[in-house]
């Protein structure tokens, strides 16, 4: 049983887990990497971004913490017995507290993240209330969850990836979102590898919109298997179309939450391109693993005012989201943007629906956009 994501669980209550992917409990259980002695406490603060600060009672969770710190090379520091400049040993950490001990005080915006460990089998409803106020990103329950603890860890400790990792969604039903997240990774082929993802459980299926031969490699039953460590295996091991790399659901169920942000956190350190088609209800999973998110959104009343309610529900970070407005007989993209609050990305004028072959690249509308958004996205990501 995987942890419990946060993201999912606005209404304080744990949300069901996804299930074994191979039915028999064994999920693919990586041999130890934990050192068999226990790991000195560290009294001072360690270099800026490389520690894990800890602050609650339970010895024994400290010591299951120690242990997976130490596996991905991040430091364990006391936040209550650290100096003051361990504080601020930044954004680059994890901030780990045990179930019912706050941090003193709201998180900045620029805290690192947290994650919210108990060693309790039952999450119960005042530790969802503490870890939600707290803004953590999942609670934990510890020895159950050590391979969750040890992939959040580890791609906490990692740099930021090399990879430009776009999220697609709509900011209304039938927006075009699936079809501009094929265009966007035809368009940055040019730049490197290019992995587009399926993660519209609800949705018809990229293969069939990008008119995809029978799949034969990785698709999501099997990519719920694979750990932190494991992009490359999972990139090489997709099929690929029109020289992009395809995770797909095929005809079995889509990615959960967990296996979503695995996925992404998996492919993030590697060069290339990643394009996630996005249902709704996996945006708010995936947000803060996105280097920005593109809502489509068409020149409509009806509209805007979907693509409003979706923003408030998201609650995305500031300068990560900007909008594509896929031009109608309604407001201008001006005033889309302007009532929505957000940046304009680009625009296209609205097409006949049917298939978007990767390499049937047009030169103007939705191709056009989609090549200007994706080279201005990756210049930035240079500088």
């Amino acid at each position: 049983m995987t942890s419990t994501s946060l993201a999912d669980a606005t209404d304080l209550r744990p949300v069901p887990t996804e299930p074994d992917p191979l039915g028999d409990g064994s999920s693919r259980r990586r041999r130890s990497r934990f050192p068999e002695l226990p790991l000195p406490r560290v009294a001072g603060p360690p270099p800026r971004g490389s520690a894990v600060l800890w602050r609650g009672r339970s010895e024994g969770l400290r010591e299951q913490l120690a242990d997976h710190t130490a596996a991905v090379g991040l430091a364990l520091v006391d936040a209550d017995a650290a100096s003051e400049g361990a504080a601020g040993v930044g954004a680059a950490c994890a901030v780990v507290t045990e179930a019912g001990v706050t941090l003193g005080s709201p998180l900045a915006r620029d805290a690192p993240p947290l994650l919210v460990l108990t060693g309790d089998e039952e999450i119960a409803p005042e530790v969802w209330r503490v870890a939600l106020a707290e803004q953590a990103r999942a609670v934990l329950r510890l020895p159950r969850d050590s391979e969750s603890l040890l992939a959040h860890l580890a791609e906490l400790s990692r740099p930021r990836g090399s990879a430009l990792l776009l999220g697609v969604a709509g900011g209304c039903g039938g927006a075009g979102a699936s079809s501009l997240a094929a265009r966007l990774a035809a368009a940055a082929r040019a730049d490197g590898p290019v992995v587009l993802i399926d993660a519209d459980p609800l949705g018809g299926g990229l293969d069939l919109l990008v008119e995809a031969p029978p799949i034969s490699g990785i698709t999501w039953q099997e990519a719920t298997r694979l750990g932190p460590d494991d992009g490359e295996a999972l990139r090489t091991g997709l099929p690929l179309v029109d020289d992009v790399r395809l995770l797909v659901a095929g005809e079995d169920g889509g990615p959960g939450a967990e296996a979503l942000r695995r996925a992404l956190s998996s492919l993030a350190p590697l060069a290339g391109t990643v394009v996630v088609d996005l249902a709704p209800s996996l945006v708010r999973p995936a947000l803060d693993l996105l280097d920005h998110l593109v809502l489509v959104v068409p020149g409509r009343e009806d509209a805007v005012r979907a693509a409003e309610r979706r923003l408030r529900d998201w609650a995305p970070a500031a300068g990560r989201v900007g909008a594509v407005v896929r031009r109608d007989r309604g407001p201008s993209a001006r005033e889309v943007v302007a009532a929505l609050g957000l940046p304009l990305l680009g625009t296209f004028r609205d097409g006949p629906r049917g298939d978007v072959p990767l390499l049937d690249v047009r030169r103007g509308g939705a191709d056009r956009t989609a090549r200007e958004l994706v080279s201005r996205l990756r210049e930035e990501a240079r500088r």
